[in-house]
């Protein structure tokens, strides 16, 4: 499975704070007790105090834990570790005797990577410069030849955290292609080549995946960082291909999707003959995982299918009471409604009123009223049949859409999907646009789109808005001037 070319070249990320992406501003843990961190000494002491214990695995380890917490206690101080070159010097003591990336001590900074990456860029790319991702993919590897727990979901959630939202550490992680200096070494070895093709991150994970398939904790993270390797959620986009798009491509192939398809099943499975508190989390994580691979319509029709045993999965995930698992369950069949002749199952009334159910039990969440309404968006397309049902008595989409937009005006995401709805089903049902009249939805619409008119980060909002208002002749007021040039 593993994959070997020239011309790896990962560029170092600029320094600078990431905002948080799907998820984790949900993630955040929130601070601890003051009754439990006031013995806490502050982040950079105990930098120096791991410094110190440097020679002592066992005293290294918890004064790395320490770090995990102190950090949870005051997520601000994150940062610290990289600007005063903590991360730096902490790598240094792992990668040095007795320790060797290896023991109790390696395990416990592998376990506090999500305190030390959540929405810090720097961390990151400190961690990857310093040796560690390397390292935590190398102990993947180790602990699968030992057949070994403990290493392997620690090293899991390593990779998990230093990858999300790191495209550099995507590619670095994933091993797809040799570095340059690899590559030259590689000529210059005499029947060396063997050496330099071992399997990255993403053929290890699959075959942790398998190899604990009754490890409920194993599946969850591994499953996380898998996903990792392939989300393109790293914003700073750069002008070749994203390495999460490459790992993708890889995990598409007709070589490597099968087997990446038995491990969602292997790990929704595991929600239901498992035990312990990491099922609802692996629920999601199964969920997100097999919403990104459902690309194409072949294999959305095969996923969905009845023999294939995925869909009830999907079901169970609208009517729990997590909303992580209602919006990770929406985002599956979001993707699923690509394929039209799924999208006409997805359709029917039946359907479409569990979807409204759901969205009403998580209303004060903005992800799953985003997702929703995307959904029930792309159902919509060319289909009036479906628009005329979503304002009966069952439905009341029109309603729902004002109240969803009250209760989140902060998000433009949510504006933007409930916008994208309205306006489909009012150009296609008149009952529909003449409720959006009577609620007197076009004045709120007129005002949303007149306050975030210059912020980037409304602009797809707007321009939905904009095109709604257009559309029925409500944009009164907001027309720009038309603009001359010199000639004129």
């Amino acid at each position: 499975m593993a994959v070997t070319q020239a011309g790896y070249a990962a560029a170092s990320p600029p320094v600078a704070t990431s905002a948080p992406v799907e998820g984790e501003e949900e993630q955040e843990q929130s601070a601890l007790p003051a009754e439990e961190n006031s013995d806490l000494p502050e982040l950079l002491e105990l930098v120096d105090a791991a410094e110190e214990a440097a020679g002592s695995t066992e005293d290294l380890a918890a004064v790395l834990k320490n770090i995990g917490r102190r950090i949870r206690a005051t997520p601000g101080d994150r940062e610290l570790l990289s600007d005063f070159e903590g991360t730096t010097q902490i790598c240094q003591t792992l990668a040095g005797p007795p320790h060797s990336w290896q023991g109790e001590a390696m395990l416990e900074f592998c376990r506090i990577m999500p305190d030390v990456c959540r929405t810090s860029l720097v961390n990151r790319a400190s961690l990857r410069d310093g040796g560690f991702l390397q390292a935590a993919v190398e102990l993947l590897r180790s602990s699968l030849e030992a057949e070994d727990e403990a290493p392997a979901i620690a090293a899991s959630v390593a990779i998990c955290a230093t990858c999300t939202a790191n495209d550099g550490n995507k590619q670095a992680a994933a091993q797809l292609f040799l570095p340059p200096e690899a590559e030259e070494e590689k000529r210059g070895a005499d029947g060396g080549g063997a050496e330099f093709a071992k399997p990255g991150a993403l053929c290890l994970l699959l075959d942790a995946l398998e190899k604990f398939a009754s490890s409920t904790r194993l599946q969850l993270e591994a499953v996380a960082a898998f996903r990792a390797l392939i989300v393109d959620d790293d914003t700073r986009k750069a002008e070749c291909t994203p390495a999460a798009l490459e790992n993708r491509e890889v995990v598409l192939s007709e070589e490597v999707y099968p087997k990446v398809k038995e491990a969602v099943k292997r790990a929704l499975d595991c929600t239901k003959t498992g035990e312990g508190p990491s099922l609802v989390r692996l629920h999601e994580q199964g969920l997100l995982l097999l919403r990104e691979i459902a690309r194409g319509p072949e294999r959305i029709q095969e996923l969905a299918k009845p023999s294939t045993k995925l869909m009830p999965f999907v079901r169970a995930g609208l009517d729990s009471e997590d909303p992580r698992v209602v919006r990770a369950a929406m985002s599956v069949l979001r993707a699923f409604a690509f394929c039209e002749d799924v999208r006409d199952e997805l359709s029917l009334s039946c359907e479409t009123q569990n979807y409204v159910r759901a969205l009403r039990r998580h209303l004060s969440t903005p992800v799953v009223c985003e997702q929703t309404f995307g959904l029930i968006g792309n159902l919509t397309m060319r289909n009036p049949a479906m628009a005329s049902f979503l304002n009966d008595g069952n439905h009341e989409i029109v309603s729902l859409g004002q109240l969803v937009l009250n209760t989140h005006p902060d998000r433009p995401d949510v504006t933007k999907s409930v916008v994208q709805l309205l306006w489909s089903v009012a150009r296609q049902n008149e009952k529909a646009l003449a409720e959006v009249r009577e609620l007197e939805m076009f004045p709120t619409l007129r005002k949303i789109a007149g306050e975030h008119r210059e912020e980037k980060r409304w602009q797809g909002a707007v321009d939905a808005t904009m095109q709604f208002l257009r559309e029925f002749r409500e944009d009164e007021g907001l027309q720009r001037k038309a603009v001359y040039n010199d000639f004129y």
